[in-house]
């Protein structure tokens, strides 16, 4: 382990874990159906007596879940915040080769991690239902005694997952909050669109509305738990541009022009929600630059 990380983890109040600067798979998480979920991580989700805080961060569609993790440590020491627990799932497609035993989903399709669809290996584990195991891990007061806040953040396909999942999972507690950062498309829970929908019969569809909806999904009050909700939506104000492999189907057209506009046209259609829309400004499609801005680190990590 080099001096820098050395110094990184004792800053947040967590010794020296037991992690190595590198690409590798630092622990698995068991689930409930036996399938274990790699993770990487500032504490074992074993437990822990010191963490007060939890930030749980959702990697991109290239799945770098490893340089998710460093981008968050390294923005939580930046704004000095001890305590607190970086943890980094890793939610694998075939193309990552995964180890017996591990579970993994697809990019895309109804099986596909970024929209809690169920996955491809053993059990039909929903990408939302493991998360949600995570959670209550978490919030297990007799494996992190002192923990009252977490804190899950996803960017761009992760700020899908976070947006979506918010809305869905029964798992959510009130100390949990959820960041949405640069995502690419939005659930919407009515028909109505904020740009001209045209020639687009699948733009209800989830995962862009609420028709046809996957199993994890179906069946729960969407739009209700949503507008409860502790949501931030945290956007770069320079990412404007058709780059990074943003949804250019009809479907997420009719939310905006690029990632920017559609962020905040979302955050319009909730009013009547206790939402919050932080714009981070020249700053582009680029999550460690966003999560290590001054407004970044006050969204993840608070004030």
């Amino acid at each position: 382990m080099t001096l820098r990380w050395i110094g990184v983890f004792a800053l947040l109040g967590v010794g020296v874990a037991p992690t190595a600067h590198g690409a590798e798979v630092v622990d698995r998480f068991t689930l409930s159906s036996g399938a274990r979920l790699p993770y990487h991580h500032t504490h074992s989700l074993n437990g822990a007596t010191e963490p007060t805080a939890a930030v749980v961060v959702v990697h991109g569609t290239g799945r770098n879940a490893r340089g998710y993790f460093d981008a968050t440590v390294k923005a939580a020491e930046h704004a000095g915040a001890r305590g607190t627990l970086v943890i980094a799932p890793h939610f694998q497609t075939s193309d990552d080769k995964p180890a017996k035993g591990d579970v993994y989903w697809t990019n895309g399709d109804a099986t596909s991690w970024k929209d809690g669809g169920d996955s491809v290996s053993k059990g039909d584990i929903s990408s939302f239902a493991a998360m949600d195991e995570v959670l209550a891990r978490l919030s297990d007061k007799s494996r992190f005694p002192k923990l009252n806040r977490i804190t899950v953040i996803g960017h761009s396909a992760g700020g899908q997952f976070v947006q979506r999942y918010a809305a869905g999972s029964p798992a959510a507690t009130p100390s949990t909050r959820f960041v949405t950062a640069n995502a690419s498309s939005y659930l919407y829970f009515t028909a109505k669109r904020p740009a001209p929908i045209g020639k687009c019969p699948e733009y209800d569809n989830y995962k862009y509305g609420v028709q046809r909806l996957n199993r994890y999904m179906a069946g729960k009050p969407l739009q209700q738990q949503y507008t409860d909700r502790a949501v931030t939506y945290l956007l770069g104000g320079d990412d404007i541009h058709q780059n990074h492999s943003i949804d250019d189907s009809c479907s997420a057209k009719a939310q905006g022009k690029h990632r920017l506009e559609r962020g905040r046209n979302h955050f319009a259609a909730f009013p009547s929600a206790a939402h919050k829309l932080v714009v981070a400004p020249g700053i582009g499609h680029d999550h460690a630059k966003l999560f290590d801005s001054d407004q970044g680190r006050k969204v993840i990590f608070g004030d």
